[in-house]
């Protein structure tokens, strides 16, 4: 089993991430806040960062692992998350329900959409001071959230290794539309063969 969950974290290391620009996000406290321009792969898409504290001029890429509800829940690594513990969960589950969010404000509301960028800076990183007027509510209504699921509503795209090229790179929260690269089903096959080989050696031996 141990084996087949490193051959499965190899796998799903997967994404080059290209931070293009800030978008339509607006300028708060000198801080952009809302939407950035982002290329994953070869998919133009807009993303949330939930990292307040980590400053990336664009254009930069970077490699990434696209992390899922799942994957946080089981203890994959993600920029918050290390070492894993219920708290950072919480944390990505209420973010994760603020992204959900977004589909109740207009496409043009970018006030809005930074509104509930800040809210997701503020439960992530609790030092930080909330600028927008709206964004209060959201960080309130967030903190009130038990453990939302965010399976169908977003993707954690996590810098792997958290350090680059000596920058400290951001976490982005996008949208399901980009696929997580599954673990093959021979690797699957490879763990259970030697869950089998084990199992039989004991039983040999015993």
């Amino acid at each position: 089993m141990a084996v087949t969950l490193v051959l499965a974290s190899v796998a799903a290391n997967a994404a080059s991430v290209t931070f293009n620009n800030v978008a339509n996000s607006v300028n708060r406290g000198g801080v952009y806040s809302g939407y950035y321009s982002l290329t994953i792969d070869s998919m133009s898409i807009l993303g949330l960062c939930d990292s307040v504290n980590s400053q990336v001029n664009p254009p930069v890429t970077w490699t990434a692992d696209i992390l899922t509800y799942a994957d946080i829940q089981a203890g994959l690594i993600g920029k918050f998350n290390n070492p894993p513990n219920p708290i950072t969960k919480s944390n990505y589950s209420k973010a994760g329900w603020l992204f959900s969010q977004l589909g109740t404000l207009a496409p043009n509301d970018y006030s809005g959409q930074a509104d509930i960028q800040e809210a997701i800076w503020k439960i992530m990183s609790p030092a930080y001071v909330l600028v927008g007027a709206g964004a209060s509510a959201w960080y309130t209504a967030a903190a009130a959230q038990g453990a939302f699921d965010w399976t169908n509503v977003m993707r954690v795209v996590t810098p792997n290794p958290l350090v680059q090229d000596g920058i400290d790179v951001q976490e982005f929260l996008i949208g399901p539309a980009i696929a997580v690269v599954p673990v093959p089903a021979a690797v699957w096959l490879f763990g259970s063969a030697l869950g089998i080989m084990g199992w039989v050696r004991r039983k040999t031996t015993a």
